[in-house]
């Protein structure tokens, strides 16, 4: 059966995640929790502490961290200190990253990197790294993996035992969820990052979903190529449903069933969630278990 998770993105006041951390685990279809990590929101691991403290059965993790701003060996910390927080709760998400430009980070040679970085961060949790040891013992010698990516290159990568699922972001239709699974090595499972905004006012949350998908839009070249979208043109209701569970729980609860028929193993709503992110919760849960 398919898995229901919630990632948060780092949008919200820091005060706000032990609340949302119990509201996501107050619901017993709900099975991760995952915190978006990117640089120009709120940092990535102050926030999963805060969800870990606030939690004692979800997975807990990054959604998606890369090699571009940090060492293996602060990851493979960081992501040793959260499983120990937990208590072996941890998940660790990668990928190439995104929002990068205005650095001026090239993201080269992103499969091999993502990969290396994952075995790096495994061998240190081990006690296996060839030259480095951390000072302290890990409570797990390996982590569960899954790859936040879309582009083929980086899909057709995750085979070799690095990597134990696929999550393209941005999935509503199932056509291009389709054709990645065609390139998926054998092994590795494939589930979905679904962007949702879902609300009682099914317009409201359409409006928010708009302003999301306008900024996510230009960082998804093969996925707008795919379906020949202009990410820089306005964005119609036919765009929006491409990308984005957008709606009232019964415009949700029908696209979700679509989803559904295309068995992805895990299923992530992602995002601000809604108008009122409590609320939308809520509203989650209530479409995941009808």
């Amino acid at each position: 059966m398919t898995r229901f998770g919630v990632q948060l993105h780092g949008s919200f006041p820091m005060w706000e995640y032990p609340a949302l951390a119990r509201a996501v685990e107050s619901h017993a279809g709900f099975g991760e929790l995952t915190v978006h990590d990117v640089v120009w929101w709120r940092p990535v691991w102050p926030i999963l502490t805060l969800v870990a403290e606030h939690t004692e059965r979800v997975l807990v993790g990054p959604d998606v961290t890369h090699p571009y701003l940090a060492h293996p060996a602060v990851t493979a910390q960081n992501i040793a200190a959260l499983d120990e927080l937990s208590r072996g709760r941890a998940v660790l998400g990668v990928g190439r990253g995104s929002f990068l430009e205005p650095l001026g980070i090239p993201r080269r040679q992103s499969p091999a990197r993502v990969k290396g970085m994952v075995e790096e961060v495994q061998q240190l949790l081990a006690g296996a790294h060839p030259t480095a040891r951390l000072n302290w013992e890990p409570p797990r010698p390996r982590v569960p993996v899954f790859l936040g990516a879309f582009g083929e290159r980086m899909v057709a990568a995750a085979g070799g035992g690095w990597c134990d699922e696929v999550r393209p972001p941005g999935t509503w239709d199932t056509r291009y969820l389709e054709h990645l699974r065609a390139l998926l090595p054998a092994g590795v499972e494939l589930g979905c990052d679904v962007w949702v905004s879902i609300d009682s006012d099914g317009e409201r949350a359409r409006d928010l979903a708009r302003e999301q998908l306008a900024r996510f839009l230009p960082q998804m070249k093969a996925i707008t190529d795919f379906y020949g979208v202009d990410p820089a043109a306005p964005i119609t209701d036919e765009v929006l449903d491409l990308f984005f569970a957008a709606g009232s729980p019964a415009d949700v609860e029908r696209g979700l069933a679509r989803l559904l028929e295309a068995a992805p193993a895990t299923v992530i709503f992602s995002g601000r969630l809604g108008p009122d992110p409590a609320r939308a919760i809520s509203l989650l849960a209530s479409v995941t278990s009808s």
